[in-house]
């Protein structure tokens, strides 16, 4: 027969006869031992990681509008600069890991934790690729001879992938963070909630490398 009974917060909590507990029946806040011993998490709510990314997002955006708007105004698209071939391969390799941690993030969603981990570690590998591509990129500039000073264009064409490589290593960082904490140490809303940011953080920074694609490298 259910019964009633009071948590630490003093929230109705409805659990059956065996103890299960009916309101948190799918692991949402509730623990193995019924909260007795258990200390709440000492980070923001799930509501503050998806604010905190949007805010994110609006300050790189403010960074690269500035100094976009700068690159126009200098008209440094008019300087020479070769486009290295290889960037079509990084291309490739972001958009390809944008699916994958779109997949990730719905394997999660389902509770698919083989399937959750598999792709989250490919997109793992593919951002890792996109950043090597980068590398590549820089090396196929250098021997042809446009340096960082060679000319405005060059200059920015530097800066540009540069702030973008920053920003994705940050979100690489997010990807080991919510791949491999320890899953007793956060509930299974908030887990989700990092995922669900981590992977729009990771579409933002894939369309705005198609950006910087399109503005330093084919526009003018």
């Amino acid at each position: 027969m259910p019964t009633v009974s009071k948590d630490r917060a003093n929230d109705p909590v409805i659990t059956d006869g065996g103890g299960l507990d009916v309101f948190w029946g799918d692991g949402f806040g509730g623990d193995d031992d019924g909260g007795k011993n258990s200390e709440p998490e000492k980070t923001p709510p799930p509501e503050g990681y998806r604010i905190g990314i949007w805010l994110t997002i609006v300050s790189i955006c403010m960074l690269f509008l500035t100094l976009s708007s700068a690159y126009i105004f200098t008209r440094a698209g008019r300087q020479s600069m070769i486009m290295p071939g290889v960037l079509w391969l990084s291309t490739a390799l972001i958009i390809a890991s944008s699916i994958t941690i779109e997949i990730a993030k719905r394997s999660l969603r389902r509770r698919l934790e083989s399937r959750f981990k598999f792709w989250i570690n490919l997109t793992f590998v593919l951002g890792t690729s996109f950043l090597v591509s980068q590398l590549a990129a820089w090396r196929e500039l250098v021997a042809t001879g446009f340096y960082i000073n060679s000319n405005i264009r060059s200059g920015y064409a530097y800066i540009f992938t540069a702030l973008h490589g920053v920003h994705l290593i940050g979100g690489l960082a997010a990807l080991v963070f919510v791949t491999f904490r320890p899953a007793e140490t956060w509930t299974v809303v908030r887990r989700r909630a990092s995922v669900e940011v981590a992977a729009l953080y990771w579409h933002f920074l894939d369309l705005l490398w198609i950006y910087l694609l399109a503005l330093i490298f084919l526009w003018g």
